[in-house]
């Protein structure tokens, strides 16, 4: 077997997401953590849809879902009194619409199971010790590691990633300065069983003067319990504990069981001074650490691993330059610092002092509801609205998709899932030129509309691009996809994870190609172009040779 090229360290879901979309693309990685068995608890405990969507493309989502509990609002409370809900199920172009609350325990072992099943190694007790020389003019990482029998050993790998928790010893290493702010507040949280619990299939956050308390259903009958505590000091909270700020925060929720386990954390904000470091990179709390309200912490990072996956396996095939790696950080800090900032936003909502200021959130939270805003806040916490594209603010309403987007699942218009819902066309592995061909407005009974498909010319667009997968979408022209694509006929080139890359009107062959080709990255572009010109060229000789 060849030397590993890149070595991940930390096996929790963010590492080993990673490892699946590095194994699933051919480049060979090593996964190690310094953890000799799966912790007794965890924190994350929901995955949004939008990861859902992409741990779809690595083989996981339909195990996860069986696995997972299905979740598909979330109701915020105050004083008693319902306020607000935000409904999953409205997004009209979610692949999943719904959230799945599932111990982390069990994701990092569903993937962890991919991950072998890839063709990898997950090396437990294996420790990082030394990381050295981070660029690559210097011979790339060098690194010494300690294995589960106390033995050291020293390799060079070409990349090095820190997937290695809020406390990264990958950071450390490479003397990467992390700025934690403290807020004066902790969190207790327990799984336990709640007899006479609120609806199984919302997560309900409960306001007080007193404080927050939220329950999330994890399986019938248990929930995740979060509730806000003055203090991490001190042993775990008792069951007790969590009875008694119940009833005085959510009075007649239920009645708190005997727990799976108790634990109490200071809430901390925080985002690392770089995302990268020559040859190694930060991902997950590594690189940014967040409120848990509403659950984001692990899903940001798992979008940093799909992020980084595809970029760094098209660098390693020699099929982009290394500078597309310095998007890595340019996105997803971005991303990060804006779903740090929304959880900041929720956890000091859920913490308001004066009784004025909660009569001001409560009125607010009534009328955004009352209004539809908090309809269009659904994609923000399922983290379908992630963008990359400059500006893109969350809550206002945009004509049409920007470069950097996330390109909608294609949802057609009948009824029930998820036979209405299906993403045939994007490939999970490859660049995706989508041809759209346009639609007159006018639908059939059957909804449909739209222009006849044209083969030849998504056939000769594949010929021209042989590492593009095309995709006609004229057989499945519908009134969904008018609304998001328009009338016109266009293209749109969608990049391995599943965000717009280019976009334009689609006129002649030759116009299409040069678009994609002025946006793929350079290699890629010279690869494609040699090898369009090598099968043009045969196809002339072929065509010019006399019949035998």
């Amino acid at each position: 077997m060849p030397e590993p090229r890149v070595l991940v360290v930390g096996a929790g879901p963010v590492g080993l997401v990673l490892a699946c979309e590095l194994l699933r693309r051919g480049i060979d990685v090593r996964v190690v953590d310094k953890r000799t068995q799966a912790p007794a608890h965890s924190r994350a405990a929901i995955l949004w849809p939008r990861q859902l969507e992409l741990l779809r493309r690595t083989g996981v989502t339909p195990r996860l879902v069986e696995r997972g509990h299905r979740v598909d609002a979330v109701a915020f409370w105050s004083e008693g009194k319902r306020k607000g809900t935000v409904r999953i199920g409205t997004i009209p172009d979610a692949l999943y619409p719904f959230a799945v609350t599932i111990p982390q325990t069990a994701t990092e072992e569903i993937l962890a199971q991919r991950v072998v099943e890839l063709g990898g190694t997950v090396e437990t007790g294996t420790e990082l010790l030394v990381l050295s020389h981070p660029d690559p003019r210097d011979g790339g990482p060098h690194v010494s590691l300690r294995g589960p029998a106390g033995e050291v050993t020293y390799e060079r790998f070409d990349w090095v990633v820190g997937a290695d928790g809020a406390h990264s010893t990958v950071r450390r290493l490479l003397d990467v300065p992390f700025a934690a702010a403290p807020v004066n507040v902790a969190f207790g949280i327990c799984d336990a069983p709640v007899e006479g619990g609120p609806s199984d299939r919302t997560v309900h956050y409960f306001w007080s003067g007193a404080g927050m308390i939220g329950l999330a259903p994890l399986r019938e009958g248990v929930y995740r319990v979060a509730m806000s505590l003055p203090t991490a000091e001190g042993p775990p909270p008792p069951r007790e504990l969590f009875q008694r700020l119940l009833d005085e925060r959510a009075p007649g929720s239920g009645t708190v069981g005997e727990p799976e386990w108790t634990a109490a954390f200071a809430v901390r904000f925080g985002t690392a001074g770089a995302f990268r470091k020559g040859s190694c990179f930060l991902v997950g709390d590594a690189a940014h650490i967040m409120s848990p309200a509403n659950g984001q912490g692990m899903n940001t990072g798992i979008q940093d691993a799909v992020n980084l996956g595809w970029k760094l396996a098209a660098v390693i095939r020699g099929e982009a330059p290394d500078a597309l790696l310095d998007t890595y950080e340019t996105e997803r800090r971005a991303a990060a610092v804006r779903v740090t900032a929304a959880t900041g936003v929720q956890t000091r909502l859920g913490l308001l002092g004066s009784a004025w200021r909660r009569r001001l959130r409560d009125a607010g939270v009534v009328v955004a509801d009352r209004t539809r805003l908090l309809r269009r806040a659904a994609p923000m916490f399922a983290q379908l609205d992630t963008s990359y594209a400059p500006g893109r603010a969350p809550l206002l309403r945009t004509r049409g998709l920007r470069v950097g987007d996330r390109v909608p699942a294609f949802v057609d218009d009948g009824a029930g899932w998820p036979a209405a819902r299906a993403w045939p066309v994007l490939d999970a592995d490859a660049w995706t030129l989508l041809l759209w061909p346009g639609s007159s407005g006018r639908t059939g009974r059957s909804g449909r509309s739209g222009r006849a498909a044209e083969p030849e010319r998504a056939a000769t667009l594949a010929a021209e691009l042989p590492d593009v997968h095309v995709a006609d979408l004229a057989p499945l022209v519908s009134p969904a996809l008018q609304r998001v694509l328009g009338r016109a006929p266009r293209f749109l080139l969608v990049r391995p994870d599943g965000h717009l890359a280019a976009h334009g009107a689609l006129r002649g062959t030759a116009a299409t190609v040069d678009a994609v080709r002025a946006v793929l990255p350079a290699t890629a572009t010279a690869a494609a172009t040699d090898t369009a010109a090598t099968g043009t060229a045969a196809a002339t000789a072929a065509a010019a040779r006399p019949p035998a």
